[in-house]
């Protein structure tokens, strides 16, 4: 006789992680761990519940939710704008999708399953989870949706190998397009030198180059536990990278209050790569711990300081690689986007799909 499927709704991160949540949290997902999903509930001004499903043999699966409304700031983690985005980078099946709906705008507010996070958002299937409880709690997630006024429910970045997930989605009516290249990066060795060595020999002696460079400049780069007192200028150089690329309206305030909350949620778990020119920071790189993984999660640079230096690449990968190996780190996530950068140093990527309802 199959178990009867009890599902729950709870309120916040830390009544989830008492009904059970951590222990369908994989080593890829520290974005769906409770004390990050606290942090999320502490700084992104938004509805956000966690819904889980439960039989006679324990937790089966996991699920948060956020509500997104055409208010909220997120580019890449709201419906309308990530099909408009993705269509416009042409990837695969997203025109049809934005074609089908006409009028984004119709989809909005929006329940964004999964996470709020870029790449590998997701239902958490336990080893004995199957299909009926993927569908019993994504039908939950519909009702919660259109309960809190929601048009649509959207995953806006499922993962190619997801094939549980992905089967149960297209049964219930949800329509898919690429939505980005999730990139990850084993690091061979036992610290730079050994992965520059393992790059390509043409790339391998750029990337030693660039390595070289910075370290004949003024500039000082360390890694440590991210410092409160850091955070107005973290949160100022994150916001001229979002400029950068067009992002122009974003408050640096919003950066500042996930950074806070990251200092005060994770402690030692949040890592900052520092670039120090003069007494000031000048480029940083904010790096979560999770297992043997690290998650690189935010960045920010002051352009005209930095010149032509390679500071992107010495932050996120070459400081890393040196320092990984005495935290025990064997991985760094670096989520999707600049997908060319990524493989150039070395990542493998696995497709995001997005995967969209329209309901009520």
């Amino acid at each position: 006789m199959t178990s009867r499927v009890v599902i729950n709704q709870w309120q916040t991160p830390e009544d989830a992680r008492e009904a059970g949540w951590n222990a369908l949290v994989g080593a890829e997902d520290f974005f769906l761990s409770p004390d990050w999903m606290r942090v999320l509930q502490d700084s992104a001004g938004a509805w956000m519940g966690y819904l889980t499903a439960r039989t006679d043999d324990g937790l089966q699966a996991a699920l948060p939710m956020v509500r997104a409304t055409l208010d909220s700031p997120w580019s890449l983690g709201r419906t309308d704008l990530l099909v408009r985005h993705c269509a416009d980078e042409g990837m695969d099946g997203a025109a049809e999708v934005l074609a089908g709906f006409g009028d984004m705008e119709r989809l909005m507010p929006s329940m964004m399953g999964g996470g709020r996070h870029l790449g590998r958002t997701r239902l958490m299937l336990g080893p004995g989870a199957g299909p009926e409880t993927a569908h019993r709690i994504l039908e939950e997630a519909e009702r919660v949706a259109a309960a809190e006024g929601c048009r649509s429910v959207c995953l806006p970045y499922v993962d190619a190998t997801d094939g549980v997930q992905r089967a149960v989605l297209r049964e219930r009516g949800y329509l898919a397009h690429e939505s980005g290249q999730f990139a990850s990066l084993t690091l061979p060795g036992e610290g730079f030198m050994d992965y520059a060595l393992a790059l390509p020999a043409r790339r391998s002696r750029r990337v030693r180059s660039e390595r070289r460079h910075i370290e004949a400049s003024d500039v000082r780069i360390t890694l440590a536990p991210l410092d409160p007192a850091d955070i107005p200028r973290l949160g100022a150089l994150e916001t001229r990278l979002f400029a950068k690329y067009g992002m122009t309206s974003w408050d640096p305030k919003r950066s500042e209050a996930v950074l806070t909350a990251a200092a005060e949620r994770l402690g030692d778990r949040a890592l900052v790569a520092k670039a120090v020119l003069d007494g000031s920071i000048v480029g940083f790189g904010l790096v979560l711990a999770h297992g043997d993984s690290w998650f690189a999660h935010r960045a920010g640079f002051d352009y005209e300081a930095v010149g032509k230096l390679p500071l992107y690449y010495e932050l996120l990968y070459y400081t890393l690689a040196d320092h990984a190996p005495r935290h025990g780190v064997k991985t760094v996530h670096y989520g999707i986007g600049s997908t060319d950068a990524k493989v150039s140093r070395g990542c493998s990527l696995s497709a995001q799909y997005l995967y969209v309802k329209e309901i009520g």
